[in-house]
Order: structure tokens, then sequence, then C-alpha cells
């Protein structure tokens, strides 16, 4: 039953130090997937947010493009006159005060360049370019996608307005912006490697971007056009591969209002998750030799636990050979005892001193079996030693004397058993002796009381007819003699009384501590 205990005792010590590991691991994985979770939504949306304020920005900046452009348009076209003169001051005024990268142009019916505001640009037909045709056809205005300049070979994109005189086409107005003009854009918005701003037809023409793309791009299929702009007219959605580049990245657009264009603003989305992986394999890195040391505190407790159950194990054998030894020591001690008085009964010697000495022997004998019997070798409680130790010593005189007991719970340590056995012997002999002769029944009573720390009182009386003198026998008997010598052993003192039969009242030791009291020590 105990070993029983002992290994559950153990594995629920084993089960605490692993379960409290695994919960602290786990309350470990659970905040850092927590925290990654929560970085993760907080990156995306810091994503989203710049880009949108991003495309915000775009827009304004490109409304602005196209309010210059139309007014322009408008005023050139007015200061033309109706004779298209082309050296008259109002024209000179409208182009006058236009930011670097915006040029103007004036051609005639046939596509010819009439009038640019780019010095020595010489004559340069523009008949087959599409925004020509547009207005030719009717257009009044139009607005073109990125197209290569033929002055510069950079890309450009152009407003233009349809010149009509008394109901006939008699040419056009361009107003041109270099598509540079969208890098002051993108530095001033600080988005981070391969981010991007765009300005783009709303039918999916790419007007301008920066980084500049090789040339004219349509994105008439992309998602922007084909699932997002019909849905709202701003918006944000997250595009895996960029159709102009492949590019994975967050992007936000808005249409310009008042026009047919939208602005868009995206930001590369792996350099970001780049940063945040960064992050994450800093923190890890951070706390693995915390969790390598709850890991090493977790194998560290089993292997104490381990080496405290095999020490448990080896003292657990020393103690139950140490128990088998003291059993058998007791038990041979207790044998040896009987055959002593096997030898006193055979021996010729006058039949009280046999007697005597048989009872002396009984109670010797009945304190090593009850030693043994009950595996107890430091200490047996008085209560259960007395009663063995009377009861054998009444029986093998062979009387039919009753015996009472009141008797507190004491404990007596291996030194004074043997003492209290033979004190009690020698009452109880001494009472079956002297207060019942003739064989007439009567009654002993033995009651045990603590008296302070180690101490008791014991008391042994009879209802006999008493003793003539103070002592039983003679003054220097044999049990008198032993009556002292033991109480002494114990560190006590007694007397005999006699009221109705003989009493004996003593204070003793019953362990070493009991030896320390001043009345003992007197």
């Amino acid at each position: 039953m105990q070993a029983a205990l002992r290994r559950l005792t153990e594995a629920r010590a084993t089960t605490v130090a692993t379960v409290t590991i695994v919960l602290c691991l786990l309350g470990f994985c659970g905040l850092f997937s927590f925290f990654i979770l929560r970085g993760v939504e907080q990156t995306g949306q810091q994503l989203e947010a710049e880009s949108q304020a991003a495309a915000q920005v775009v827009a304004t900046n490109g409304g602005w493009m196209a309010q210059l452009a139309r007014q322009t348009l408008l005023r050139v076209d007015a200061s033309l006159g109706p004779f298209l003169d082309l050296q008259n001051e109002q024209l000179k005024n409208a182009v006058g005060s236009l930011p670097t990268g915006v040029n103007v142009y004036v051609v005639d019916e046939s596509g010819d360049t009439k009038f640019a505001t780019v010095p020595g640009m010489g004559t340069i037909n523009v008949a087959d370019r599409r925004y020509f045709a547009e207005v030719r056809q009717g257009m009044p205005f139009y607005t073109s996608g990125l197209m290569i300049s033929r002055l510069h070979g950079e890309n450009i994109f152009i407003f233009v307005k349809r010149i009509e005189r008394n109901g006939a086409f008699r040419g056009a107005v361009l107003v041109s912006f270099n598509s540079k003009l969208l890098q002051e854009f993108w530095a001033s918005l600080d988005l981070g490697a391969g981010s991007t701003v765009s300005l783009v037809r709303i039918d999916g023409e790419l007007m301008a971007r920066y980084p500049q793309p090789d040339g004219p791009v349509d994105l008439s299929d992309s998602v922007l056009i084909a699932q997002y702009l019909p849905q709202a007219p701003v918006g944000t959605y997250v595009s895996k591969a960029s159709p102009v580049d492949g590019v994975a990245r967050v992007v936000s657009y808005r249409l310009i209002p008042d026009t047919r264009i939208l602005a868009l603003a995206s930001i590369a989305t792996e350099p970001r998750w780049a940063a945040f992986r960064t992050a994450v394999w800093t923190v890890i890195l951070i706390v693995a030799p915390i969790v390598l040391g709850l890991m090493g505190g977790w194998f560290w407790v089993l292997q104490l636990l381990r080496r405290d159950r095999r020490q448990r194990e080896d003292l657990q054998k020393a103690l139950e050979t140490n128990t088998l030894l003291f059993r058998e020591i007791h038990h041979r001690v207790k044998n040896n005892l009987q055959s002593v008085q096997s030898l006193v009964r055979m021996q010729e010697m006058p039949t009280s001193a046999k007697v005597d000495l048989q009872s002396r022997l009984t109670a010797m004998v009945a304190m090593h079996e009850h030693i043994y019997r009950h595996d107890r070798y430091e200490e047996i409680d008085a209560s259960e030693l007395i009663p063995v130790v009377v009861d054998d010593v009444v029986r093998s005189y062979g009387s039919h004397v009753e015996v009472s007991y009141d008797l507190s719970s004491l404990p007596v340590d291996r030194d004074h058993l043997t003492p209290l056995s033979l004190l009690l012997a020698e009452l109880v002999t001494n009472a079956l002796k002297y207060a019942f002769p003739d064989n007439r029944e009567g009654r002993i009573a033995i009651s045990l009381e603590p008296a302070g720390e180690g101490r008791c009182l014991l008391r042994v009386s009879d209802n006999g007819v008493g003793m003539a003198e103070p002592l039983p026998g003679a003054p220097q008997s044999m049990g008198m003699r032993l009556i002292r010598g033991v109480v002494a052993q114990m560190a006590g003192h007694y007397a005999f009384t006699v009221d109705n039969g003989t009493i004996f009242e003593g204070e003793l030791a019953l362990s070493l501590a009991g030896h320390q009291d001043p009345v003992a020590a007197q």
C-alpha cells in the first residue's frame, strides 16, 4: 500500500511538473501567436491606411493638374481669337505662367504644329495620334493615355481641346504633362521601395506612373477596372501581382472629382512583411533562451524527481532491510528469553524465586514480541504496551485477578521500554504474591497519565489485604531493589501507600527528554 502511495505521489509530481511546463509553453505560444496575429493585422491595417492617404494626395494633385489643363486649354482657345492669331499678346499671357514640365501646343486642322512653348521645336505633325483623331471627329475634350514624346522620348500624357470656328474644325490645343511630375509626388509620400503612384483613365488606359513603365499599358482587364471600380469610386485592395511589373502591393484608388481619371497609390507588401518577419525572428531569438531554459528546467526537474525516486527506493530498501534485521533481532531475543524461561523452570531453586524470575522474563518476552509484531523500533505507545506485558505476567502466574486499565496514549522510547516492562512485571507480581492470599479473587487497577514533557504518572493499585510494612518483603529484597533500580533508571521517584490495598504511585521519564525534569533531578 505504501509503495503504491509512493508511486502515486511520484507520478503526481512528474505530472505536475510536466503539466506546469506544458502550460507555460502553451501560454507562451498562445501569447506569441496572439502578438503575431495582432502584428499581421496591424501591418495590414497600416499598409491600407498609408496607401489610402497616399491615394488622397495623388488625387488632389491629379485634380490640380486636370483643372490646370482645362483652364489653360480654355484660355489658349479664347486668346487665339476668330482668326487663330498665334502672335498676339493674349496667347503669350495665357501660357506664360505654366509650371515646369507642362507645355502647350497648337496644331492646325492638318495636325501640323503651329505654336509650342518648347523653344526651337520645329514643325511636328500629330495627325497620326489618337487624341488628334478623336477631336477631329468631334470630341470637344480628350485626355490621352501614356505616350512617348517625339521631342525628347520621355513619357507624357496630354489634355486636348478641339478648336472650332464657324462650326468648322480648325485644329486643336494641347497641354502636355511630363510623367516625371509624379516622381515629386512619390518622393514626398515616402512610401518605401517598390511603391508606386499612378493616374489611370477609367477605361483602364494608364496615363502616368512612377516608377515609369517602358511604354503604354492597358489595364482594362485588371481587377481595378473590371471588379473594384464598378463597385465604388474609392477603395483599397490587395494585388498579388501587379499587371505592370508583377509585384505584390496594397492598392488604393480614388476617382478624381469632375474627371474620368483615377488616382492610385500602391505600397509593395514584401518589404513590409520582410521587416515584420525580421521583427518576429528577432523576438524568437530573444525568447528562445527562455523557452530553452523552461525546457531545460523541466528536464532538470524530471531528473531530480527520478533521482529522488531512486534515492527513496534505496532508502526504502535499506529501511526494509533494517526493519527485517530488527524484527529478526527482537524475535531471536524473545526466543532466547523463552529458552531461559524453560531453563529456569527446569532449574531447582526456591519456588518464590523461580516465579519472580519467570515473571520478569515474561515481561521482557512480551515486550520484544510486541515490538517486532508491530515493526516499531523507535517508540512504542505505552497504552498498547502495558496491557500486553501485564496480561502475560498475570497469565504466566496463573492468577484469576481482574486487571483494569486507564491509560493515556504516551510514547515510550527504546531506552525506557525494558525498565518500564520490568517495573510493571515486578509491581504486578508483588500484588499477585502478597495482596491475594489463598488464591482469592481480586482486582488490579493500572493508570497512566502525562506529567509534562516526556514524563508520566504511573499508578498501580490493588484491592488486596495491603502491606503490613511499607515495602513488600524484606527491606533488601530483590523485588524492592529492582523497583528502585528501574525507577532511578527512568529518572523517577515513587511511593507506596496502603488504602484498601497497596498503591504504587510514581513519576517516571518515558524518553530522554523526561530526564530534564527538575523534580527527578533532585
